[in-house]
């Protein structure tokens, strides 16, 4: 469903969950591919379009120079809260459909979702 409020966007629904992954600060590579569940290659190739766009900045760290990091840049603040913008709106606009029963319903699951989608 989430992914039909990004449909028209230049940036894909995974690009802007690592996006939302640097948010607090820079990250390593193999954190990053462990984090979304993918192999390192497979991440590498989306902080490759990242940092094409320029929303992203490929860095070392300080104690391990061969360990690489990666930080959000301006442009990637700024797009990182647009995307999120408009998941809000695309949301609160389905939700406006619901019947006060369903609303009801939706805030009753809520602990099973966070259940579910958190960490283990």
């Amino acid at each position: 469903m989430l992914r039909r409020a990004n449909a028209d966007q230049p940036i894909t629904s995974q690009q802007l969950s690592v996006l939302g992954s640097l948010e607090h600060g820079p990250c390593r590579m193999t954190e990053l591919a462990a984090e979304h569940g993918v192999r390192l290659p497979t991440m590498t190739a989306q902080i490759n379009r990242l940092e094409r766009d320029a929303l992203i900045a490929r860095g070392r760290d300080g104690a391990d120079a061969r360990v690489v990091t990666v930080r959000l840049t301006g442009a990637g603040r700024e797009r990182l809260a647009e995307g999120r913008e408009r998941r809000i709106g695309f949301l609160a606009d389905r939700f406006a459909n619901l019947t006060d029963a369903e609303h009801a319903a939706v805030v009753e699951a809520l602990p099973a979702l966070r259940k579910l989608l958190g960490p283990p």
